[in-house]
């Protein structure tokens, strides 16, 4: 029986001649040692030991420990069964490897490509800042600058302390300012009635779990970090992703249109006794 059409067919797995020979010996015999397997085959015996390693991996043949080891074929139906998984995984491997590799090009060659055809460099509309002392520090700027108005969006306000002194000093200069925040949390008592006292106007917004904090100074410029969380549940830790400065007016007029919405929306409440 000629097996020229199946060798083809091997090939086209993606076996090589040596496997494929191998592998056509042993289809047609029982367990056979290595050097059985490399004279009947015609492939030499420095080659024979890694082409049957090849093939077990491959999922087509099993080694039969002993002195001397054997190798016997698994059934086509099965081996065949396990090259196709093997090579699919290995596949998606590849292409996984492939997608991880696209997109650090891109991240490399993007902002080369649209800070040409834009004439803006990304770093034109977002400034990236290291972490949430740096954010703090450049708010605490913010706020000293402010001329006309100030809209702070925050949660419980852990930071007013940081900026309190430097809020009574916009006040004093005639900057309008504003917070949305949570009202009826237990920890912002203290703060929410320091606020009111100096004449700060404050409401609380209906989306208590927005997951984004920041300030506003005059509609030209915004600090802001997002809060991402691992999952849904609300005593699961939250992470700050990428605190960033813009003076970008698009970028500040999406802000000031959600704190507008938001503010519009919310309601003033005294804070829990």
């Amino acid at each position: 029986m000629s097996l020229t059409e199946p060798a083809e067919k091997l090939r086209q797995l993606g076996l090589t001649e040596y496997e494929t020979q191998a592998y056509l010996i042993l289809v047609q015999g029982s367990q056979m040692s290595a050097e059985e397997i490399a004279r009947k085959a015609n492939i030499p015996i420095p080659r024979v030991y890694g082409v049957l390693e090849s093939l077990k991996n491959l999922g087509l043949i099993v080694i039969i420990e002993g002195r001397p080891k054997k190798f016997e074929i698994i059934s086509p139906e099965e081996g065949f069964q396990n090259l196709l998984t093997i090579r699919k995984q290995a596949s998606e491997e590849s292409f996984r490897q492939l997608e991880e590799t696209s997109q650090e090009v891109k991240e490399v060659l993007s902002p080369i490509f649209w800070r040409v055809r834009l004439r803006i460099r990304p770093e034109d509309l977002l400034e990236s800042l290291d972490n949430l002392a740096i954010t703090e520090k450049q708010t605490r700027q913010l706020i000293v600058e402010a001329e006309k108005s100030l809209d702070i969006f925050t949660d419980v306000f852990s930071w007013f302390d940081g900026v309190e002194k430097d809020l009574t000093k916009a006040l004093k200069r005639g900057v309008r300012i504003r917070v949305l925040m949570n009202m009826q949390h237990p920890t912002t008592r203290s703060a929410v009635q320091k606020l009111l006292s100096l004449g700060i106007s404050v409401r609380q917004p209906s989306d208590l779990r927005f997951p984004v904090r920041g300030t506003l100074a005059d509609s030209a410029k915004v600090i802001f970090l997002i809060w991402a969380s691992p999952g849904v549940e609300k005593s699961q830790p939250r992470y700050v992703y990428r605190p960033s400065y813009s003076a970008n007016e698009g970028i500040v007029a999406i802000f000031q249109q959600s704190f507008e919405y938001r503010w519009q929306k919310g309601k003033t409440r005294k804070p829990v006794d």
